[in-house]
């Protein structure tokens, strides 16, 4: 059993590491409006349309439709894994770039961030542009996070376990 007078705070320092958060983004959000159109379609289809998938038409068709835009939506997911930049580090980087105005500086801190995939400040910009706000600001706020947060582990997303006293098993 490790005591406060044997414990040994280099070795456990040897083993720490900043807190990273993920995010996942798609490449082709624009699939979103085909999902919705063709989920309009099914919703308003007549029961008259249901065809089988021997018929090759109807909602069956559309069916099959929704689920390969679908899954070509979620094939083009990729996760970002950003880990926190302190407020000191960010200062150094600051002062060794005093000719970046502060939109530029960001681009900068911001791809210090990434850990996956790895990302040049340029590449950061572009990543804004084409992801757009909604999804760029995803990969912001899990930097935030991961600066600011406290860690913490939840389990709330799993089972809750019963007893016979709750009336478990």
């Amino acid at each position: 059993m490790t005591t406060p007078q044997d414990f040994d705070l280099d070795a456990w320092l040897e083993d720490a590491d900043r807190p990273e958060r993920s995010v996942t983004v798609y490449q082709k959000a624009g699939l979103i409006a085909d999902l919705d159109r063709l989920a309009e379609q099914i919703q308003n289809a007549d029961d008259d349309e249901v065809d089988g998938p021997s018929m090759g038409g109807g909602v069956g068709k559309l069916r099959a439709e929704y689920a390969k835009v679908a899954k070509q939506f979620h094939d083009s997911a990729l996760t970002v894994r950003v880990r926190s930049v302190s407020d000191s580090e960010q200062a150094e980087l600051r002062e060794k770039n005093p000719d970046l105005d502060q939109r530029a500086l960001g681009k900068l801190v911001l791809s210090e961030a990434f850990v996956s995939p790895k990302a040049s400040p340029e590449q950061v910009g572009k990543l804004e542009r084409v992801l757009g706000d909604a999804q760029f600001s995803l990969i912001v706020g899990a930097w935030q996070q991961a600066c600011r947060a406290v860690p913490a582990v939840s389990a709330d997303f799993l089972p809750k376990r019963s007893t016979p006293a709750d009336g478990g098993e």
